[in-house]
């Protein structure tokens, strides 16, 4: 696939897969030839039509879904979860206004500071 006038992506230019996959290719070259395989894979697939283009797709889309638990967002999310499964929490069918809450909630007990249990504890007076 020839290249042509066209520019990159300002996000997936050099410096970007440079930052992203140098880290990795360093600690284990060996990884470098697994993601070579991969993007030919990936290329080889959108260059045989439409339906290569949906299974490179996909494939993408899997990357993505199996790179969330390792990001800031999961753990964020994972809080937000763990927030909606409390007794007190008020059961609704839409997500987003379960999601919203969850939110009001953690940002209220932010606001709050360290729990009143964690201020009432005294040192041990052991030696």
């Amino acid at each position: 696939m020839k290249r042509g006038t066209l520019k990159p992506a300002p996000l997936l230019d050099d410096k970007v897969w440079l930052e992203l996959l140098e880290p990795l290719f360093l600690k284990d070259p060996s990884q470098a030839d697994r993601a070579a395989k991969v993007w030919h894979r990936l290329l080889a697939e959108i260059e045989s039509g439409p339906e290569g283009v949906t299974r490179a797709a996909w494939c993408l889309e899997d990357a993505l879904r199996l790179t969330f638990p390792f990001t800031k967002m999961y753990r964020a999310c994972m809080i937000l979860f763990q927030v909606s499964l409390g007794d007190d929490f008020p059961v609704k069918d839409d997500s987003l206004a379960v999601l919203t809450e969850a939110i009001v909630r953690v940002k209220r007990a932010l606001e709050r500071g360290p729990s009143r249990i964690a201020k009432q504890r005294k040192p041990s007076r052991r030696k």
